[in-house]
């Protein structure tokens, strides 16, 4: 699955498929889903800390990276340049 729309998706739809069990225990949080073997490997409050959770648990496996709930953003860019 080298194709990074292939990537994403297989995320989402592994996303959708625990959709309604993953809201209601960590809506909010963000969470690593291990895209290799179907499940979330890491969740928390911080991306920094739920990246390298999911780097140690399973070294070599790809994630896709969200947050539960109405908004999966998790990163929020800033052009320095915009006045």
């Amino acid at each position: 699955m080298s194709d990074p729309n292939k990537f994403d998706v297989e995320a989402k739809r592994i996303y959708e498929a625990h959709k309604e069990e993953w809201e209601k225990l960590y809506n909010g949080k963000i969470i690593a889903i291990d895209v290799d073997v179907n499940d979330i490997v890491s969740v928390g409050d911080h991306l920094k800390d739920v990246s390298l959770q999911a780097k140690k648990k399973r070294p070599g496996h790809r994630f896709f990276v969200r947050r539960v709930g109405k908004n999966p953003s998790v990163a929020r860019l800033r052009n320095r340049n915009y006045a």
